[in-house]
């Protein structure tokens, strides 16, 4: 028995060697190779803009690697719209079968995917090339301001983002520019633009909201066209059909896919319902009576879950969200001050860093003494006085989520403070220019951006001249250095208003 296995391994042994020889032979090489004839084209840009109908013309070079007449004849082009950027694949839709393209850009806006395809008819071999068509319209993409001009009326104005460009175009008058029906009445509000599920299906966004708002009136906005209509009224988006966001000071607190709004000292948000309703407190009694509701400072820190200030108790309270539609005391342990503290809030954020802390500053009730509260729903990390600064007289805030400084204007003054150093520095002194707003912008926006992650952590201070209400308004956008190093002027515009509100307008 093992003889014969012994004899079956001599005999693999030798087929294998067998095989090796055969491999390790001199290759005929008997092969003839032969260059195939395709298709080069130059000239064709890989981005191009043009407004919503109007007609895009593309004029490329065509060559060809092995046939130097390249009669048409022989030949089968294609322009090929393949999808909508960031959409799902789909089958390539043929918009053009010439060697020019001519055709007239009605989609809808956005950026789509685009290829010119030359296929050889006599061998059937094709060469595609690549490309990326933005269709916008002159109010496409970036910055909108409400200001305050003479009479103690409203302007919307626009800077209008030119990507080809990649500058800024400054409209004044949006709406007028884009020939809308509205007409703003009373001082100004609030502009937000945001995203939700729930936003009616009355405007033209799918998922996406402009909002305007005054003293007299707050209402909803083509999100492409900038168009109005009646049935638009900001009614619309709320429990009862009432439109609680007219008046003075109203704010959008905006995170997709819920909405805060705050208006008149009451809170709201958008539920399992998708569209807003008051927030109310919890408080002890009958389960079964309605929660009471409460006067609520104009400060949302959350996203989902919130923390709101109590005006009426001077306490914090918590927001669990989830569809839910009334406050909770904090959960957190007491531990560096009372969640009912017994003083005026004069600005709330949540600083969405590593820790995602609600900065809250408070000022006595009596007397000038300021603090700074740093905490979460469940812990209490920081609380201290604010000594020798001008901060008691501060009319605007703002707090960087990178570093965590806390911005404020006194007068025509800008101001940083390092709660880490106990460091107050004067940044920005504006002369005789008053100073309007001060913020950071949150970005809303689906898609991954660079760009958008740059405007995000850009300080934004509004200016103007009280002799001049309706033109002398300016906007400047600052980089905020580590180290608390001087403030870096990026870009600066003028011609505004004096800017009550503002906000991005993503794509």
């Amino acid at each position: 028995m093992k003889s014969l296995q012994k004899l079956f391994e001599v005999s693999l042994l030798i087929t294998a060697l067998g095989v090796f020889c055969q491999s390790c032979r001199k290759d005929p090489g008997n092969y003839v190779y032969k260059e195939v004839n395709e298709a080069t084209v130059t000239g064709l840009d890989s981005f191009y803009v043009v407004t919503k109908g109007e007609v895009l013309q593309i004029t490329p070079i065509i060559g060809y690697t092995q046939d130097k007449i390249g009669d048409t004849v022989n030949y089968e082009y294609a322009w090929l719209w393949i999808n909508k950027d960031g959409d799902k694949p789909r089958i390539p839709q043929k918009i053009g079968t010439m060697p020019i393209l001519k055709a007239r850009m009605n989609n809808p806006l956005g950026l789509y995917n685009y290829s010119f395809r030359v296929t050889d008819k006599r061998t059937g071999i094709w060469k595609e090339y690549y490309f990326k068509v933005l269709i916008n319209n002159k109010f496409y993409e970036g910055w909108y301001l409400l200001s305050e001009t003479k009479g103690q009326q409203s302007r919307l104005d626009m800077l209008n983002y030119k990507a080809e460009s990649k500058k800024y175009e400054f409209i004044p008058d949006i709406l007028t520019a884009a020939g809308s029906a509205l007409k703003l009445k009373g001082t100004p509000s609030l502009i937000s633009y945001f995203r939700s599920n729930g936003i009616p299906s009355l405007t033209e966004g799918g998922g996406e909201a402009i909002v305007v708002g005054t003293s007299e009136m707050a209402t909803f906005l083509g999100t492409d066209s900038l168009q109005y209509l009646p049935s638009y009224d900001f009614s619309s988006f709320v429990l009862n059909q009432k439109n609680v966001a007219i008046g003075k000071g109203s704010k959008i607190y905006a995170a997709d896919p819920y909405v805060f709004l705050w208006a008149n000292g009451k809170a709201y948000s958008n539920t399992s319902n998708g569209i807003l309703s008051e927030i109310s407190r919890i408080g002890p009694g009958d389960l079964f009576l309605p929660p009471p509701s409460f006067i609520a400072a104009p400060f949302i820190a959350g996203t989902n879950s919130a923390v709101l200030f109590d005006e009426t108790s001077s306490e914090f309270v918590w927001y669990p969200g989830n569809s839910a539609n009334s406050c909770y005391p904090l959960p957190n342990e007491e531990t560096l001050f009372k969640n009912k503290i017994d003083k005026n809030l004069l600005f709330m954020k949540l600083v969405e860093n590593s820790k995602n802390e609600v900065f809250a500053i408070l000022k006595d009730k009596i007397g000038d003494k300021v603090y700074l509260a740093k905490f979460t729903a469940e812990k209490q990390n920081y609380f201290a006085e604010i000594t020798n600064t001008p901060i008691a007289q501060a009319t605007h805030f703002e707090i960087s989520s990178d570093f965590g400084y806390i911005f404020y204007s006194v007068g025509n003054k800008v101001y940083s403070y390092d709660a880490n150093l106990k460091l107050n520095k004067e940044m920005l002194d504006y002369g005789n220019r008053r100073i309007s707003l001060l913020k950071f912008e949150k970005i809303n926006s689906n898609t991954p951006n660079e760009r958008y992650a740059a405007i995000g952590k850009h300080l934004c201070i509004c200016t103007y001249d009280e002799a001049d209400l309706s033109g002398s308004g300016s906007f400047e956008i600052y980089s905020v250095p580590p180290a608390n190093a001087e403030l870096v002027k990026e870009e600066s515009f003028s011609g505004m208003g004096k800017v009550i509100s503002i906000c991005y307008r993503t794509r």
